[in-house]
């Protein structure tokens, strides 16, 4: 029985497989997910079953598609850096990182 003890680094390694193994596995879900999505919404796109690929040329609503997706990951990236960085001393990256530290002293300014 004393032989199925683990050391605490062999735990904390055992620990870390477990996470790094449920990490890959959510990730590759919410990338499967993600693409399927796109490619439903693709293919209703360019088959005309969508208001706005009936309304205009599916070529445009396509487009918009991909626009909107990269504005919202544009948004949610720069909004998960504000809450991100908020407690970190700004002037830590004022000098390694001047676009970062003007965005958050103009965000972080006042009562936001």
């Amino acid at each position: 029985i004393s032989s199925l003890k683990l050391s605490p680094k062999e735990q904390n390694s055992t620990m870390m497989m477990t996470d790094n193994l449920l990490s890959v596995l959510k990730k590759t879900f919410s990338m499967g997910l993600l693409i399927f999505s796109i490619v439903i919404v693709s293919g209703l796109i360019f088959q005309e079953q969508t208001s706005l690929s009936q309304q205009v040329h599916p070529a445009l609503a396509f487009i918009s598609m991909w626009g909107a997706l990269i504005w919202l990951s544009m948004v949610e990236g720069s909004q998960a850096s504000m809450v991100g960085l908020a407690p970190v001393d700004r002037h830590t990256y004022k000098d390694t990182h001047p676009i970062s530290f003007h965005i958050c002293e103009y965000g972080h300014r006042g009562d936001n």
